[in-house]
């Protein structure tokens, strides 16, 4: 229903920011590891997820897309609940609960408050293989930028070649195509 929400910060706690916009005041609710990272008084973009129970209406925000998608599909899973969505995310950042969940971990996985061993074990069988993995979100930028150069009238080999000197998950991929530009321009004597 909500797929975003920008605006100004008008106060933040450590699981919830008010957001500004229009003449309107958003409460969101935000994971504690997350809430470090808002600023007052700055505008932000938080990736949002609506929870309607009986009672209320929540609204979450993420600072990623991806970890939006993430705490969807923990809610899915029968004993996890919002709260726990949370804490899980409010503990580990995406990267490494992909780790936890790629090794079975389920030791680090129970550390979260609220998680046992059997609610450990069933996250870790629910979510292997259902998140996006971090092999092919690489895999995914450096295909649309591998595309982009060929569209610009490289040939694949010789972009691949350039790219795989250039790729980093350090970089964005704006600075990425610009220093392949500049290398493959080099090349060509352009």
């Amino acid at each position: 229903m909500f797929d975003f929400i920008e605006g100004k910060v008008v106060s933040v706690k450590p699981d919830r920011v008010i957001i500004q916009v229009g003449g309107l005041g958003f409460s969101v609710k935000v994971p504690v590891r997350v809430s470090h990272y808002i600023n007052k008084d700055k505008d932000i973009l938080l990736y949002t997820s609506l929870n309607l129970k009986e009672d209320s209406i929540e609204l979450y925000g993420f600072l990623e897309s991806l970890e939006r998608e993430l705490f969807e599909e923990l809610i899915k899973i029968a004993g996890v609940g919002v709260k726990m969505a949370m804490n899980i995310i409010s503990t580990y950042d995406r990267k490494t609960l992909q780790e936890i969940i790629d090794k079975e971990d389920i030791k680090s996985l129970s550390k979260v408050p609220g998680i046992g061993k059997k609610t450990a074990q069933r996250i870790l069988l629910e979510l292997k293989g259902v998140l996006p993995s971090l092999v092919y979100e690489r895999d995914q930028i450096y295909e649309d930028i591998l595309s982009a150069l060929v569209n610009l009238g490289y040939k694949k080999t010789e972009a691949k070649e350039v790219l795989e000197k250039i790729y980093s998950k350090d970089k964005n991929e704006g600075t990425i195509i610009k220093e392949c530009l500049a290398v493959l321009a080099d090349k060509h004597g352009e």
